[in-house]
């Protein structure tokens, strides 16, 4: 895996810098069949994007961009508790899906096993605000 930490500057929209310790990694997909992780990163910081939308980590096919600290509060579940207490993860809907998806197993496999967490850390969007997120792997 080719991870890449590019943080995203300090912003009350984006990224506040609040610290946290993270309890939780949260899944998401990025909803966008087109885009790569860099792009998602560098929307981010793109001055037409006014929302207030951010995350931690990204993954596509052939990168891992880490856009936020991970100690730092993201605006990524849709819930206050979600954005305190976890680590958001965008997995990229384009490119070769099958090495988009290893990439992220990979990752979240290891970041749990640093952290010596069990699976039951690991949730989904839908779980933190009923959104049917990540699209792909949520069941109606």
């Amino acid at each position: 895996m080719n991870y890449i930490i590019d943080h995203i500057p300090k912003s009350k929209s984006k990224r506040p810098g609040t610290k946290m310790s993270p309890l939780y990694i949260t899944i998401h997909n990025t909803g966008n069949p087109k885009s790569t992780a860099r792009n998602e990163r560098n929307y981010l910081t793109n001055p037409n994007n006014t929302g207030s939308a951010s995350f931690h980590i990204v993954v596509d096919e052939k990168e891992i961009i880490e856009a936020i600290p991970l100690d730092e509060v993201a605006y990524h579940s849709g819930n206050s508790g979600g954005n305190k207490m976890s680590i958001g993860i965008e997995i990229c809907e384009s490119g070769n899906q099958a090495k988009v998806i290893e990439n992220a197993t990979e990752l979240i496999a290891k970041m749990l096993f640093d952290r010596d967490w069990e699976t039951g850390r690991l949730k989904t969007h839908k779980y933190w605000s009923g959104k049917n997120c990540p699209r792909p792997y949520v069941l109606a």
